[in-house]
């Protein structure tokens, strides 16, 4: 015979206020914490890329300057999307490393 163990799992709306509350509080946390991680590694990537993009543009290689920007939009409106970032400053970043690609096509 095998020993079976009883557990007994107390429902969120079981709780007293006290203890929901606390429950909430912790709940938050690592949500904000899942939250701010994601953030970090989206912002890091288009940093990245960023940086990539000024390089290629110094180096005056537009092929790459160009494929490195398309990149860089996209990374950009998927943040603006999901929240990382706001709409409009996804955009205006867009538009300042757009011109910088296109000086160094007319150049």
């Amino acid at each position: 015979m095998s020993n079976q163990v009883n557990i007994k799992i107390k429902k969120v709306k079981d709780l007293k206020p006290e203890e929901r509350l606390a429950w909430r509080r912790d709940y938050l946390s690592r949500k904000t914490g899942r939250k701010t991680e994601h953030n970090l590694r989206v912002k890091e990537n288009i940093s990245n890329l960023r940086r990539t993009l000024r390089q290629v543009t110094a180096n005056g290689d537009q092929a790459k300057a160009t494929e490195t920007l398309q990149k860089l939009q996209s990374a950009l409106d998927k943040a603006a999307k999901v929240g990382v970032m706001h709409k409009r400053t996804a955009a205006r970043r867009k538009s300042r490393l757009s011109k910088s690609v296109a000086a160094l096509k007319a150049a």
